[in-house]
């Protein structure tokens, strides 16, 4: 009878398939779930047309370069409160054609605006009951904003500016001319840019 035994035991062993390593089984079990979870995709019919691929979106590019330029900066005021100003570039050519900005009480800073073209900056007080003469940024106006001494050149300083350039720092602070200089532009009434 053990031999009989013996012989079931070993013919079972023979007929069953070794098991595989743990690896395998381990992918097998994988390959299993994938194949259940995406069943086969079925062949279009052969009327349809073929799918559309994507075409690929075209590299972005700057776009073309602001036909003005920009001008920034701060203007000042000889008294304890900085009065709304208007400030304005003049073209060199013709000091009639300016572009304006209005700035409001106790706000220094502007920014203008211009077609290319070589400009100077005058700000006039607004709204103070008295028609005063600008401020310039002139020649001395480094000088002055570093609080040095003889800041005598109140020559209008000529910013000559290409399309799409940005000025900074440009501080309209120059109250201090002498009363013998040029007569300084009328205050324009401001172009409008398109």
């Amino acid at each position: 009878m053990r031999k009989l035994v013996l012989c079931s035991v070993l013919g079972l062993a023979a007929c069953t398939p070794p098991a595989p390593p743990a690896d395998e089984a381990a992918q097998a079990a994988e390959t299993a779930e994938v194949s259940l979870a995406a069943p086969p995709a079925e062949p279009p019919p052969p009327d349809a047309a073929p799918p559309e691929t994507p075409e690929a979106a075209p590299p972005e590019t700057a776009g073309p370069a602001s036909p003005h330029a920009i001008l920034r900066g701060r203007v000042s005021y000889p008294s304890e409160e900085l009065p709304a100003m208007r400030v304005c570039a003049l073209a060199t050519e013709d000091v009639g054609l300016g572009y304006c900005a209005d700035t409001a009480v106790n706000a220094p800073h502007y920014e203008l605006r211009v077609p290319p073209g070589t400009w100077i900056l005058l700000a006039w007080p607004q709204d103070t009951g008295t028609e005063g003469a600008p401020g310039l940024l002139s020649m001395a106006s480094e000088c002055l904003a570093t609080s040095g001494v003889n800041c005598d050149d109140h020559d209008f300083f000529e910013l000559t500016l290409n399309a799409g350039e940005t000025r900074e720092g440009l501080d309209i602070n120059d109250w201090y001319y002498p009363p013998e200089a040029p007569p300084l532009p009328m205050e324009p009434r401001g172009e409008v840019l398109e």
